[in-house]
């Protein structure tokens, strides 16, 4: 298969796209032939070497990326039969290894995609979706709101720009 790679911190061309061999899973585990995995912020931090959430990755070379949308295509030992051939997205959490053909997580970490969502969308509801949820949860927003929302261009902004309309709040765009 083939991946990006990361062998030494620093800027984006540090990044290589190589031929590597192909991940296999292990009990409990899936593989997902990816067709879609997130790009974010955090991934540029951790690509330069920088701790944060996730700490830096401890060996290099490295596959980066943390969220991958596509299709089963194995199974580890003992894991449901029912995941092989579904569509489906995964946050790999402190495993990287999304930029890449194939990817391996824990079947517990899968959610499957109904067949109107497409990877590209799944793959930025779990992550970028993930973290507006948590800013929400400090919102009580409804008809009698103004919700301001800084970098409304961005893909957290666009998510609370959404948000706050459904709510019935007026919304100020900021870019």
């Amino acid at each position: 298969m083939h991946a990006i790679r990361l062998h030494a911190f620093g800027p984006a061309e540090n990044l290589t796209y190589e031929e590597v061999p192909d991940p296999a899973p292990g009990p409990g585990q899936v593989r997902v032939r990816v067709a879609a995995a997130g790009v974010h912020l955090l991934d540029t931090a951790l690509r330069e070497g920088m701790t944060g959430p996730f700490p830096a990755p401890a060996e290099l070379p490295t596959v980066p990326g943390r969220e991958v949308a596509g299709t089963v295509d194995a199974l580890g030992e003992g894991t449901d039969p029912s995941w092989l051939g579904r569509r489906v997205v995964a946050h790999l959490g402190m495993a990287p290894g999304g930029y890449a053909e194939l990817a391996v997580t824990d079947a517990a970490r899968l959610h499957a995609l109904p067949d109107h969502l497409g990877e590209a969308e799944a793959v930025a509801m779990i992550g970028t979706g993930r973290t507006t949820l948590g800013i929400l949860q400090f919102a009580e927003l409804g008809p009698d709101s103004v919700a301001i929302v800084p970098a409304a261009a961005g893909g957290i902004g666009t998510l609370l720009v959404q948000y706050a309309k459904n709510a019935g709040a007026t919304v100020i765009g900021l870019a």
